[in-house]
């Protein structure tokens, strides 16, 4: 029997030693790499907390700069316009306003007054002071526009004498014509009898055939209208005197049996002429109109046609009825109602007056 070498159990002893050791050295290996993680996954959280504070604190940071930084201002060079702008809102910090605000605060400050009917009193003509205390409205046109026919007691009075008979005269040269050729005839007129604008005297007149009358300008009843009225003043029927002194009422009924005077013409007379106050033409078309205005009315709107209770006349804006009517509390001074009327409804008053 042959016996067995002993070298085999001492390579199985070797075998076991070194595989313990690789099993040893296994382990040692597993536990440094979970040492090795375990650091690492320290060391990221050490490092995460650590910026975490860093990033809490520049977002922090972030919000008081939003919060306390002034607004972006541009960096381009600003225009003169925009510079003066800049003024402007600077100066609107001052204690000393602007001029133009100044300005502004004092005209709206005016216009109040004068809406309020507080206009100076110590000045006016007594037919304003009235239209006043009956309508304070009437007061911002009153101011806007002067009543030279009736003026303020402190003005200066006008230096021309009022000739009854050359009114008259010029009132039937202005029939139905306009302003410029009533003016134009007229002076035609009183060149066919001198050359230093002094107006004929009736006697004058009568001289005067009417074909040589016609010559300025004149139609055939004009020139007719124009000797009958000379023919009365001349035989003292009527007087310039006369004129003057008598009521409206005597006026009218005298001068409405002359030839060439109607109603609204003697009127006129009366109130441009004569200065007489309390004159109200219900037939004036802008006395109407203005009329219309003052009560309130939508002119616009107004039918043509509105008959009055009396006569079936037709009126465009008003009866006469309403106009008496309304006029009434404008008494004693409806003529000077009368010029503001002609104001509101934007009557060309000169035109009347200078005719």
């Amino acid at each position: 029997m042959v016996a067995r070498s002993p070298r085999p159990a001492v390579q199985v002893r070797a075998s076991a030693r070194i595989s313990m050791r690789l099993k040893a050295s296994k382990a040692a290996a597993a536990t440094t790499a979970t040492k090795a993680e375990t650091s690492k996954s320290k060391s990221k959280a050490t490092a995460k907390e650590a910026v975490t504070p860093v990033v809490a604190a520049v977002k922090s940071r972030s919000k008081v700069v939003k919060t306390k930084a002034p607004p972006k201002r541009r960096t381009k060079a600003k225009t003169p316009e925009e510079e003066s702008a800049d003024e402007a809102s600077t100066d609107e910090k001052s204690d000393v306003e602007p001029t133009a605000v100044t300005t502004t605060t004092t005209t709206t400050t005016t216009t109040t007054t004068v809406i309020s009917g507080t206009v100076p009193s110590d000045d006016l003509h007594p037919g304003i002071a009235h239209l006043l205390a009956v309508n304070p409205n009437l007061a911002s046109i009153i101011a806007r526009h002067t009543c030279d026919i009736f003026p303020s007691p402190s003005s200066t009075p006008s230096e021309d004498p009022i000739n009854p008979f050359h009114a008259l005269c010029s009132g039937i040269i202005a029939q139905q014509v306009s302003g410029a050729a009533a003016r134009s005839i007229k002076a035609r007129f009183i060149a066919l009898f001198n050359d230093t604008d002094t107006f004929p005297t009736p006697a004058e007149i009568l001289k005067m055939d009417i074909p040589t009358l016609r010559t300025a300008g004149l139609s055939q009843r004009k020139a007719e209208y124009i000797s009958g009225l000379a023919d009365q003043f001349n035989s003292g029927e009527l007087t310039n005197d006369m004129l003057l002194a008598d009521s409206d009422e005597a006026v009218t009924e005298k001068l409405l049996k002359v030839r060439g005077l109607g109603l609204w013409s003697v009127q006129m007379f009366l109130l441009f002429s004569l200065k007489r106050t309390d004159v109200f033409a219900t037939g004036d078309l802008g006395i109407q109109r203005g009329m219309a205005i003052l009560a309130g009315r939508d002119i616009n709107k107004l039918k043509k046609a509105a008959k009055d209770s009396t006569g079936g006349k037709k009126w465009k804006y008003m009866t006469e009825e309403d106009m008496l009517r309304l006029s009434e509390q404008y008494r004693p001074y409806r003529s000077v109602l009368s010029w503001y009327l002609w104001r509101l409804a934007d009557t060309d008053v000169e035109v009347m007056r200078k005719k």
